[in-house]
């Protein structure tokens, strides 16, 4: 395999999460990989995806030696930088019924849907403090006119005789919970799922080491090579031989020849306020719910339990050849947008300063479904990767299937593994191609939107090339039409 890129950001600055979650960590002191040593299981990345297989490896097997190598802290990345909203993949339904058909798409979206609840309970039981809320989140039009982008997966599940788990807003529940703010339509789900993400991780972290994993933090990894007894991983100061390895680095080993042509990295960015919970009791927010609108640059948020309001938005910075640089901690130029996004979206709180902002990369895939499965040419070699966006779920139903992969286990987990990969599907072209459709489109979608916020007509152009960015670009760019 090719050198790993190094993570040059200054860790805890990553986010304002990991900076709370840091917090109640006063004077910890990163283990980092010196010298050589062995293991089971190794695995490069230190966020949810290895933490929580970590965890399902121990529950099955106490005595098994795992060793996890993160390059900043456990936390850094994606894991400590989203919005923290724990999903299922009933959005995904259209997509999953064309691709598996109407049984399998449902077996894998109750999968999604259950391991909600292992969640909760996984919290619960070792006493983490996250700030769990279980509370409305309302998937929403914010423009005028905007059809509701849910109307795709109610037609789908009328066709398949299912039942979304969530339910349409009149117009006065409308304003009921979003006052004049532009919330024009929305649907409800009742029992949605939001932690602090950091604060997650690194318990979960402390969990694993209490129970004798090996977690070795600012040890970047640079190369990864396939042995005839062991895979060898190779960090700035020590290595690692291990039986088996989990790649578990996301967006950033997108770069990778396995997964370039089937990874676009994209940028994600959150914008939030100073706690106000007076502030938003006197304006009567504090029951404004949190959730996602119908936008394609999609914009995500809602509301800390000691009053924060953030939101960020999806569809940010576009990377060159997957290759990560300093835009996607921190994009001055879009979190401006979103900050107007915020400004839009809570008119009530346009007198509060932002006091926070991040970036944050997404390893998006054709489908925007993940992937759990090992290399062709050594298939010792097992990864994690595709998540889109939507990890925060979808790395706890992870977890189990890649343990059971990496146990060699043939059970319901291994075969749910089974699933994704058959609903694998799609790649990106090349560069300079991909990158310039790509800012195309992406540009195109931002000029649509902006026409269609200020009531105003969108061109022809920007309606013609924002088009393409719900279909296949592949497949747009085979038939020539851009």
């Amino acid at each position: 395999m090719q050198t790993w890129r190094k993570d040059p950001r200054k860790l805890a600055d990553a986010s304002l999460w990991l900076k709370e979650a840091m917090a109640a960590e006063p004077g910890f002191e990163p283990r980092v990989l010196k010298g050589d040593t062995r293991a089971d299981v190794c695995m490069v990345g230190g966020g949810f995806s290895a933490l929580w297989t970590a965890w399902r490896l121990k529950e099955q097997s106490p005595t098994l030696a795992i060793v996890i190598v993160e390059a900043g802290l456990c936390g850094h990345g994606a894991s400590g930088r989203n919005s923290g909203g724990t999903g299922h993949w009933w959005a995904k339904l259209p997509t999953l019924v064309k691709l598996l058909g109407k049984h399998d798409a449902k077996h894998l979206i109750d999968a999604s849907v259950d391991i909600l609840q292992d969640v909760r309970d996984f919290i619960g039981h070792n006493g983490i403090d996250c700030d769990l809320r279980v509370e409305k989140s309302v998937w929403s039009t914010t423009f005028p006119k905007q059809p509701g982008a849910w109307l795709p997966m109610f037609k789908a599940a009328e066709a398949a005789g299912f039942t979304p788990p969530h339910r349409e807003l009149s117009a006065d529940e409308m304003r009921d919970l979003f006052g004049s703010a532009p919330f024009y339509s929305g649907i409800v789900e009742d029992q949605a799922i939001r932690v602090q993400p950091a604060r997650l991780a690194r318990a979960l972290r402390q969990l694993l080491v209490d129970r004798g994993v090996r977690i070795y933090e600012t040890s970047p990894v640079t190369r990864v090579a396939s042995e005839k007894d062991n895979v060898a991983v190779f960090t700035e100061q020590g290595t690692v031989r291990a039986g088996k390895v989990l790649l578990a680095a996301n967006a950033w080993m997108s770069h990778l020849p396995e997964f370039k042509p089937y990874i676009a990295v994209t940028s994600s960015e959150i914008v939030v306020t100073e706690p106000i919970p007076e502030i938003l009791a006197q304006r009567n927010l504090r029951k404004r719910p949190g959730g996602v609108n119908s936008r394609m640059m999609l914009n995500y948020g809602g509301l800390t339990s000691n009053g924060r309001a953030y939101l960020g938005r999806g569809g940010g910075s576009i990377a060159w050849a997957n290759h990560i640089g300093p835009e996607f901690d921190r994009s001055e130029r879009m979190l401006k947008e979103v900050e107007a996004d915020f400004r839009y979206l809570y008119p009530e709180l346009n007198d509060v300063p932002i006091a926070a902002g991040w970036s944050g990369p997404i390893d998006r895939s054709p489908t925007g479904l993940p992937w759990f499965a090992s290399l062709a040419g050594d298939p010792r070699v097992h990864y994690a990767i595709g998540y889109s966006g939507h990890g925060m779920g979808a790395t706890a139903l992870g977890g189990r299937i890649m343990a059971s992969q990496l146990l060699g286990k043939d059970d319901d987990w291994s075969q749910l593994g089974k699933l994704f990969s058959r609903a694998r599907k799609g790649w990106y072209p090349p560069e300079p191609i991909r990158y310039a459709a790509a800012v195309s489109i992406r540009n195109a979608v931002a000029r649509k939107e902006a026409a269609l916020r200020e009531g105003r007509a969108p061109s022809k152009l920007d309606n013609r090339l924002a088009s393409y960015a719900m279909s296949s670009l592949p497949d747009t760019l085979r038939r020539g039409k851009i």
